[in-house]
Order: C-alpha cells, then structure tokens, then sequence
C-alpha cells in the first residue's frame, strides 16, 4: 500500500518540453484492470532541461 494514499506518484524522466498522453488504472487482487474514462490525458514537461514539472493532482474519471 502507498504511504501516501489515496494519493501517489510516480517520478519519470522524459525529454525537455515532451508532450504526452496518459491514463491511470485500477488493478485489483486477482490482475483484473479497469481504466479510467473518459479522454486521455495529457501533460507536456518544462522546457528547461535541468529543471522538472509536477502534474496537478487528478480524480480518477468514471
């Protein structure tokens, strides 16, 4: 169990000024998957190359 849940993180490490798409998951005890609805999300990191980006904190989407 995360320490901190509900609420988790993960760091990742891409490209200066990178766009992508994500969504999260819910996996339950026996490997069953459920995904979010709705559309994709999507961030794109700082364009400084030494410096990092923090994502808002997102509800999950029915």
């Amino acid at each position: 169990m995360n320490p901190n849940y509900p609420e988790w993180f993960l760091p990742v490490s891409v490209p200066a000024g990178a766009t992508f798409q994500f969504k999260f998951i819910i996996k339950d005890a026996a490997g069953h998957v459920t995904w979010e609805g709705g559309a994709n999300r999507t961030f794109t990191a700082t364009s400084n190359p030494t410096g990092t980006s923090d994502t808002p904190v997102y509800t999950w989407q029915p």
